[in-house]
């Protein structure tokens, strides 16, 4: 089992910078359902996927549970959604 590690933030509710937008009930539907047994989600910087495990792009890790909690991003409150990830991306986080 993979050590214990901090949430962080995975996505907000509301535009994205391609133009698409993030409806609030797809972060609460994903909270809700979320089961990583069932089908989880890799952690990888960028979307981009490297060919050897040991350098480049490498998985960072599993999404190991998430959550949603209100956040205010300038003056405006939306709802956010949160990972728990294996420990390998939170010491990326630190860096």
């Amino acid at each position: 089992m993979a050590a214990k590690t901090k949430f962080f933030r995975i996505a907000v509710e509301g535009a994205t910078t391609d133009g698409c937008k993030i409806e609030r009930s797809w972060l609460t539907q994903i909270a809700k359902n979320y089961n990583p047994e069932k089908y989880g989600a890799r952690i990888f910087v960028e979307h981009i996927r490297g060919l050897h495990p040991e350098w480049g792009f490498r998985c960072l890790g599993d999404v190991l549970a998430v959550k949603t909690e209100d956040v205010v991003i300038d003056g405006e409150t939306k709802l956010a959604l949160f990972g728990h990830p294996h420990v390998r991306a939170n010491r990326m986080k630190s860096r």
